[in-house]
C-alpha cells in the first residue's frame, strides 16, 4: 500500500495506461499541419502531376535539335527463278554454257542510321511553346501551394473554433443547471412560481441539445482536417497551436504579382507560340541523313561487304488535305480562349483584392464590437441573477440575459475566427504567403 492508501499495482496500472494513451494522441501544430499538407494534399499532388506532364512534353520536344539514332538488322532469304537455272559459261574448247542454281540466297543486313535535324521551324516553335507551358504549370503549382496554406489554416482554426464553441455550450449548460436549481429552491420556499421552474427546465434541455450539437460539429471539423492532411479518422489529434488575435487592417504598399495571374500570362505566351508552330508547318524541313550498313551473304554468292551513305534531305509538304489549315485555326482559337481567361483573371483579381480589404476591415470592427457586446451581456447577466436571487427579478429576465450572453459568446468566437481568416485572405489576394498576416505583417 502507498502512503495515501492506493494499492501499488493499481497505481502502476494507472501510470501505464496514461503512458499508452499519451502515445496514441498526436499533438499537431499549425506548422506541422502545413508540412503534412505539402505531401498529402490531393490538390497539390494533382498540380505536381500536371507540372510533370508539361515537363515530359517539353522533354519530347527536344527532337527539334537532337539527332535520332537507330539500328536495324534484317534477315534475308530469297528463292526465285532469277537465281535458279542461271546460264554460266564454262572454260574450254569449244566454249559452252551450263545452267547452275545460285539460290536460295540467305544473309543478314545490319546498319546504323543517324538523322540530324538541320532546320525544323514548327518543331522549334513547338519546343518554345512546351517550355512556356512548363513555366505556366509551375506558377499554377506555386499558387496552389499558397492557397492550400490558407485552406489548411482555415480548417485548423475552424477546429479550434468548434472546440471553443463546445466550451461555450458547456458554460451555457452549467449556467442553465444553476438556474434550474435556483428556480427549484425558490419554488420550494414559495418565492417563485411553477412557471419559473418550467422555464428553467426548458432552457436546461435546450442547453443540453446545444452541447450535443457543438460536439457533433467539433467532430466533423476534426474529420475534415484529418481528411485534408491524410490522417486516419481513428487517430486522435490534439491541436497545439492557438487561434491568434486578429491583426489590424494594413494596406500592402508593394503588391507583388500573383502566381495564378503569372500562370495565365505565360499560358497566353505558350498559346501564341503554338500558333507560330502551326503556321511554321508551311516551311520545309531539312535533315542530315547518315547510314552505315553491313551485308553478310552465304555461298555461293558470297556478297559480304559494308557501305555508308550521307545525304541531306529536304521535305516540303505542299498540301496535306487541309489538315494544316485546321491545326492553325485550332491553335488560334486556343490563343483567343487563353487571352479571354487572362482578362477575366485580371478583373477577378482586382475585385477580390478590394473585397478582401473590406472584409478585413469589417472583421476587425466586428471582433471589437463582439468583445464589447459580450462584456455588456456579462454585466446584464450578473445583474439579472442578483435581482432574481433578491426576489426583484423574474426567471424570464434571467433566462433572457443568459441567452443573450450565450449568443454574444458564440458571436465573439466567430468574429475572431472570421477576422483572422480575413487578414490571411487579404495577404493571399495580394500574392503573399497568408501566414504573414499572423507573424510578420507587411507595411
Amino acid at each position: 500500500m502507498s502512503k495515501k492508501g492506493t494499492p501499488l499495482p493499481f497505481k502502476w496500472a494507472l501510470i501505464l495506461s496514461a503512458l499508452l494513451i499519451s502515445e496514441t494522441v498526436r499533438a499537431l501544430s499549425l506548422e506541422e499541419a502545413l508540412d503534412i499538407s505539402r505531401e498529402q494534399a490531393t490538390t497539390l499532388q494533382s498540380l505536381a502531376a500536371e507540372t510533370q506532364r508539361a515537363e515530359a512534353t517539353h522533354q519530347q520536344s527536344a527532337q527539334a535539335y537532337l539527332p535520332t539514332i537507330s539500328a536495324d538488322a534484317t534477315w534475308l532469304r530469297a528463292d526465285s527463278s532469277f537465281i535458279t537455272g542461271v546460264p554460266v559459261p564454262t572454260l574450254g574448247i569449244p566454249l559452252t554454257t551450263q545452267r547452275r542454281d545460285f539460290g536460295p540466297v540467305e544473309g543478314t543486313l545490319t546498319g546504323i542510321q543517324v538523322i540530324q535535324p538541320l532546320f525544323n521551324a514548327d518543331a522549334i516553335q513547338t519546343r518554345q511553346s512546351a517550355a512556356l507551358n512548363v513555366n505556366a504549370r509551375r506558377y499554377a503549382e506555386q499558387w496552389g501551394q499558397q492557397a492550400i496554406r490558407l485552406e489548411v489554416s482555415r480548417l485548423y482554426f475552424n477546429f479550434i473554433r468548434q472546440q471553443q464553441r463546445e466550451q461555450a455550450a458547456q458554460m451555457s449548460l452549467r449556467a442553465a443547471q444553476a438556474s434550474a436549481r435556483l428556480a427549484q429552491a425558490s419554488y420550494r420556499e414559495g418565492l417563485a412560481s411553477r412557471l419559473d421552474t418550467e422555464q428553467a427546465d426548458a432552457e436546461l434541455a435546450a442547453a443540453q441539445a446545444r452541447v450535443a450539437q457543438a460536439i457533433a460539429e467539433k467532430r466533423q471539423a476534426k474529420l475534415t482536417l484529418k481528411s485534408l492532411l491524410g490522417i486516419a479518422p481513428e487517430e486522435e489529434v490534439v491541436l497545439s497551436s492557438a487561434l491568434p488575435k486578429p491583426a489590424p487592417p494594413i494596406g500592402i504598399d508593394a503588391t507583388q504579382a500573383r502566381k495564378d495571374l503569372q500562370a495565365r500570362e505565360v499560358a497566353v505566351e505558350a498559346a501564341s507560340a503554338a500558333v507560330k508552330a502551326s503556321r511554321a508547318e508551311w516551311l520545309p524541313n531539312v535533315n542530315l541523313l547518315a547510314r552505315q550498313q553491313w551485308l553478310d551473304g552465304d555461298e555461293p554468292l558470297n556478297t559480304s561487304g559494308d557501305g555508308w551513305l550521307v545525304a541531306v534531305n529536304l521535305q516540303w509538304t505542299l498540301f496535306d488535305g487541309l489538315g494544316r489549315e485546321g491545326r492553325i485555326a485550332e491553335s488560334q482559337a486556343e490563343e483567343r480562349s487563353a487571352r479571354v481567361e487572362l482578362d477575366e483573371t485580371r478583373r477577378r483579381i482586382r475585385q477580390e483584392q478590394v473585397i478582401a480589404m473590406s472584409r478585413w476591415e469589417a472583421g476587425w470592427a466586428g471582433w471589437h464590437a463582439a468583445q464589447k457586446a459580450q462584456e455588456a451581456a456579462q454585466r446584464a447577466n450578473r445583474l439579472a441573477l442578483r435581482r432574481y436571487e433578491e426576489g426583484l427579478g423574474s426567471m424570464t429576465d434571467l433566462l433572457a440575459t443568459q441567452a443573450r450572453l450565450d449568443r454574444e459568446r458564440l458571436a465573439l468566437i466567430n468574429a475572431r475566427y472570421q477576422a483572422v481568416l480575413a487578414g490571411m485572405n487579404y495577404y493571399l489576394q495580394h500574392g503573399y504567403d497568408p501566414l504573414l498576416a499572423l507573424k510578420d505583417p507587411l507595411r
